[in-house]
């Protein structure tokens, strides 16, 4: 979270949709040691949340499960309420969230994370996700000053 400003500013200008994860927010969710489904819904709100507090570096909102023109953070809880396929369980994070948005619009997938690597870098769902949905997916270590940037310009939207 805080270095989210200064990754943001790193992304280029065109149809980029972000999903942002629930970062501090889920953290909390997770110590409180609620059931499953109230947890799956807790951290679906901390995503939203995380996404609001990343609109104030002027990226717009949405809700809509379409590429935009412009940068755009999407809030997924509506987009969750009405069809949820993966587990109501901590198996399933922002990471496998953001690998079903992109299998549903047929796009690549960055995941930027505040690590190289670790056992618990991605989610244990997130493999089957990309491989049932054929997604292109990379995983870039946001901390590294200019790594955002220099994937989008190898990558030429």
């Amino acid at each position: 979270m805080d270095k989210a400003g200064e990754i943001l500013a790193e992304i280029p200008d065109g149809p980029i949709l972000i999903v942002p994860g629930g970062g501090i927010f889920a953290d909390f969710v997770r110590a409180q040691g609620a059931d499953d489904e109230t947890s799956h819904w807790k951290a679906i709100d901390a995503m939203e949340i995380f996404g609001r507090f990343l609109s104030t570096f002027g990226y717009p909102v949405t809700r809509e499960l379409t590429i935009p023109k412009e940068p755009s953070i999407l809030l997924p809880k509506r987009l969750l309420e009405k069809a949820d396929p993966l587990p109501h369980t901590w198996d399933v994070t922002s990471d496998s969230i953001a690998a079903w948005i992109a299998g549903l619009t047929g796009s690549r997938l960055l995941v930027i994370k505040s690590t190289d690597s670790g056992e618990d870098l991605l989610d244990p769902v997130f493999g089957s996700l990309i491989a049932e949905y054929g997604v292109s997916a990379e995983i870039l270590n946001g901390r590294v000053p200019g790594s955002v940037r220099s994937w989008f310009e190898a990558t030429r939207l």
